[in-house]
């Protein structure tokens, strides 16, 4: 029996591990005027051609041998014939993919010309990296918009370990070598043939909107800097728009590469379309949406762009208090002032099923005893002001504009009616982390001993802040230490789900022992006697 498990515990792996290596292998299909073409005429093979297949709704092999009857051709390396073989594929407006693998095609401006002798116009070049064939691009350039190039380069994270610092310094000037010699392998191009599309397509709807942002002049021209990272399957594509000749972008799009991703994307534009609407003077720092709807069977949202870079990027030991101080005040303009809220009306909603879902998940490598002391401490909560927790507050969602301002991303796990202190408690916790170098060491127990239990001088800087936003809500100090044990069960909860992802199936006890945010509630159960 334990044989057989093992077995299924593998085979769901895989079958996960193929499916995200199939998706991103077609993540390209973001930047088409339609992300889902239902007739693909396919004349690549293997790996790109299994994914291709697997595109929702699609129906893909050699043509029929009726003329034009396809919304989208794939090849790679094509050469005159093919192309034109292409064209007499596409229906009018369809559109060519096509991968150039060859170093001699001419960089863009061959792969241009070959496109545009054979008919197609339109065309866009891009460079995926790493390259498509051999892993999940991360990011697809646009070779013929330097704009976005330039932003693209300036603003890649640093690292703080030296190995990956040097590696990430190699990678940029290969790369800044490479843009400028037009030496790049492989040019992912998309080109269409002329006629009318089906609907607007997404950039020229986006152009006719324009004004009605205030945004100034309708742009001639937007260009496209697709991201996709992550490492599920689940994770969403974000692109993003430079107008012109401008070196920021204007706007973010975002969209889910599989059904899964739907209900984070959506609860995401219904939580900040919720708090700026509690804010009417506005809360710096959010993005705001543009709009979100239905285009060509993909949910598009569209939001503001806001720039900056990772708060741990610019983290030291002389700025750490700064960096704390500032998150703190940030996250008590976005509780504003609510006023108490009695405990029978939040415990069943916000606590109760957390506990109970701990106890569950965790059940198998916990011990009956630290349950009932978790219980214990959590019952000693009173009364308390409901706010809005972004529930991701760490250090890489939270950025620094060229302002100095801070700017809070990645909305999809946020509790518009939440309990307080517990986004602090995360973001602190995570900024001693990257201050410390638990992030390389995975010494994270002894950092949060010396943050929340010890008279050390990050424990100074986090009374100092717990106190002011304490002091700014009203919060009895009484409730510091339950929710601090509260914040690593809810965090439990969102590590388990993630557990079960990975493996496609329920966490063995070996990887639940693995959790981080469990080690976190036994250090704080272990230290819950101290003052």
């Amino acid at each position: 029996c334990s044989y057989r498990e093992a077995n299924m515990r593998t085979s769901n792996e895989q079958k996960e591990a193929m499916r995200n290596r199939l998706l991103r292998r077609v993540d390209w299909r973001f930047l088409l005027p339609n992300p889902q073409p239902k007739r693909i005429a396919c004349f690549a093979s293997g790996l790109l051609a299994d994914a291709v297949a697997l595109l929702d709704g699609a129906k893909t092999g050699e043509p029929s041998g009726s003329p034009a009857e396809c919304d989208l051709v794939v090849a790679v390396n094509p050469d005159q014939a093919m192309l034109q073989l292409a064209w007499a594929t596409l229906s009018p407006g369809g559109v060519c993919y096509t991968e150039w693998r060859h170093p001699w095609a001419g960089g863009a401006q061959g792969v241009r010309r070959q496109l545009t002798a054979a008919g197609f116009t339109d065309v866009v070049c891009y460079w995926a990296w790493p390259w498509p064939e051999r892993g999940n691009p991360l990011f697809w350039l646009p070779l013929e918009a330097p704009q976005a190039l330039r932003y693209f380069l300036a603003n890649r994270p640093p690292s703080r370990a030296w190995g990956m610092r040097m590696a990430r310094m190699l990678y940029r000037t290969l790369w800044r070598m490479g843009l400028r010699t037009r030496f790049v392998t492989p040019i992912c191009a998309i080109a269409q043939k002329p006629g009318a599309l089906a609907a607007p397509e997404l950039t020229a709807w986006i152009r006719t909107q324009w004004r009605d942002w205030d945004w100034g002049p309708t742009p001639a021209h937007l260009s496209s800097l697709l991201l996709t990272g992550g490492l599920r399957s689940i994770n969403k594509v974000v692109r993003l728009l430079f107008a012109d000749a401008e070196c920021t972008p204007r706007l973010i799009l975002k969209m889910p590469r599989a059904p899964e991703s739907l209900p984070a994307l959506t609860h995401e534009v219904a939580i900040l379309q919720a708090v700026h609407a509690k804010h009417p003077r506005g809360l710096t720092g959010m993005p705001r949406i543009l709009f979100c709807q239905e285009m060509d069977g993909v949910l598009t949202v569209g939001e503001t762009a806001l720039t900056g870079v990772p708060i741990w990027t610019q983290l030291r030991q002389a700025n750490f208090r700064h960096c704390a101080l500032q998150v703190t005040d940030w996250l008590i303009q976005l509780a504003g002032q609510p006023p108490r809220c009695q405990r029978q009306k939040w415990w069943g909603r916000l606590v109760e099923p957390v506990l109970t879902e701990f106890a569950a998940t965790f059940g198998p490598v916990i011990d009956g005893q630290a349950l009932q002391a978790t219980t214990t401490l959590l019952d000693a909560l009173g009364d308390l002001p409901q706010v809005c927790e972004q529930r991701d507050c760490s250090p890489w969602n939270v950025l620094v504009a060229a302002d100095g301002e801070l700017i809070v991303l990645d909305w999809e796990s946020a509790e518009l009616d939440g309990l307080p202190l517990l986004d602090l408690i995360y973001f602190l916790t995570y900024l001693a982390f990257f201050l410390e170098g638990a992030m390389e060491s995975g010494d994270y127990r002894a950092v949060y001993r010396a943050l929340w239990h010890s008279t050390s001088r990050l424990s100074c800087v986090a009374q100092e802040c717990v106190a002011r936003y304490s002091n700014a809500l009203g919060l009895d100090s009484a409730n510091l230490r339950p929710l601090r044990l509260f914040t690593w069960l809810l965090h439990a909860r969102s590590e388990y789900k993630q557990f079960t992802a990975d493996a496609g199936h329920a966490p063995t006890a070996e990887a639940l022992r693995r959790s981080l945010f469990l080690s976190l509630w036994e250090e704080e159960l272990a230290n819950a006697h101290l003052a």
